[in-house]
This record gives structure tokens, sequence and C-alpha cells, in this order.
């Protein structure tokens, strides 16, 4: 018994020294599209720029996003976002439907038990313009509520767990049930970092089936990321969408994954 009770004790110590929670870490605003419950500070803004393929897959270029994310308080966050398809190559580029626009209030600060909870209204789509129905490849998430718990793994590998649910607006006349969706992103070093998430696609039709019925939840979007940190204020990202190569557009022609680049920049006012 005694012999049992050393070894439960020193089980317990190896475990805390190898993972302990990291709540006062300062959480990335999104795994890759989803947000997370990562709130900019008061008095800080992050401009991202993103670079992608067209929506359309025939068309040659590429497409822009310019987004700015404002912190109002130490709880609030604010932004707007704006770009086009083809604004790199040689055809006339076509512009994004509606602005995109975000709010999100952290209602539950992380400690070492409890996740951080976060809710708000996101409208800014990914992946290109969708023609068919004025919105884009992949959806915007319309309102979410979101979880996230960082740890630290032997006190240098940073590991932030998130999950949440959403409903879109975008085709909400057709489409009733809402979304889910989770990931993990992990800091390899000071510099690296990579992050994984799956989008059930529970709001997105599969046009080639019955319409009447909802998407698979195991033919939903696998995305994947690596960030590299130049500096604590600046960092690019390079992400592949939809490894498992889920999506069709409304023709059901398979769109295949693709590639986008992002660069962002985080300062105080």
């Amino acid at each position: 018994m005694e012999i049992n009770r050393i070894a439960a004790a020193s089980l317990e110590l190896l475990v805390s020294m190898c993972l302990f929670s990291a709540g006062e870490m300062l959480q990335p605003q999104r795994i890759i599209d989803c947000n997370t419950a990562g709130i900019l500070p008061r008095a800080s803004y992050q401009s991202e720029c993103r670079i992608y393929p067209n929506g359309d897959t025939a068309t040659p270029g590429c497409g822009m996003m310019l987004g700015i994310t404002a912190g109002i308080t130490n709880r609030l966050n604010i932004g707007l976002s704006y770009g086009g398809d083809g604004i790199i190559g040689r055809k006339s580029p076509v512009f994004n439907p509606h602005i995109g626009a975000l709010i999100k209030y952290r209602i539950v600060e992380e400690s070492y038990f409890v996740p951080a909870l976060a809710f708000g209204y996101d409208h800014q789509g990914f992946g290109g313009i969708d023609g068919e129905y004025n919105g884009y490849v992949f959806k915007s998430q319309g309102f979410f509520l979101v979880v996230s718990k960082n740890y630290l793994l032997f006190t240098k590998v940073q590991i932030g767990l998130h999950g949440g649910i959403d409903y879109s607006l975008e085709e909400y006349e057709k489409i009733k049930w809402p979304n889910g969706y989770a990931g993990v992103d992990m800091g390899i070093n000071e510099e690296l970092a990579i992050a994984v998430e799956y989008n059930l696609a529970l709001n997105q039709r599969d046009p080639g089936k019955d319409s009447t019925k909802y998407a698979n939840p195991f033919d939903g979007f696998l995305n994947a990321g690596v960030r590299w940190s130049f500096t604590t204020s600046l960092y690019m990202e390079f992400d592949v969408k939809d490894l498992l190569q889920n999506k069709v557009n409304h023709g059901n022609a398979l769109l295949g994954w693709d590639r986008e680049l992002k660069l962002v920049y985080l300062q105080h006012f």
C-alpha cells in the first residue's frame, strides 16, 4: 500500500510538472478560420491581410482581404474586413458581396480550472466568393459561442484547445440547424506554431444529394496551418483548407483543397 501511494504521488507530481494551466497567455483570435475565445486587450488592434484562391476556380488570379480588429475593453472586440476575388491577376476584380463585421465578448475569463468563454457575431466568410448564393465558399460563422483553454507542456510548449457552436445567417432561410467546430493550436518554439481545426459543416448542403438533408458531420472541412512569428507583433501564416476535399460547388464539382497566406500585425494604440 505504501508503495502504491508513493507511485501515485510521483505520477501526480510528474503530470503537474509536465502540464499546467496557462490562463494568462494571449490566445490567437482564430484557430484558422473559426473564432477562439481569445480577446485583444484594451487599446490594441490587429490588422490582417489574406491572400487566397478565387472562389471561381475557373478564373485565374487570387483574392485579397484586409481586416482590422480593435480591443475596445479587455472583454470586447470589434472588427471590419473587406476585399474581393481577382485583385491579384489579369481580369477585373469582383469585390465581396458585403462588408465583413465581427463583434466578440468574453463572458468568462480563463483560470486554472475554468476555460475562457466568449460569444459574438462574425459576418466574414472565407475561401473566395460563391456567386451562386451571394456569399462565400466557406460560410461566415454568424452567431457563435466558443470555449478555449490553454496549457503549457514541460513549461515550454503552449497548447490551446478550442470548441464551439455557430449559426450562420447565410442561406438561413433554407438551413435551420446550427454548426459545430473544434481545433487545437500548439507553439513549437518562440517563433513557430501549428494549428488544426475541424468544421463539422452542418450548415453546408451538398448540391449532389437530397436538398432536404443536412451535410454529414464526417464530411466536414479539415484545415491546418503553420505560423511563423517574426516579432511579438508580426507573424505570417500559411494555411491549407479542406484537406479531406469534401467541399463541392453548386454545380456539384469538387473544389479540392486550397492554400492561403495570411499576414497579421498586432499593436497597441
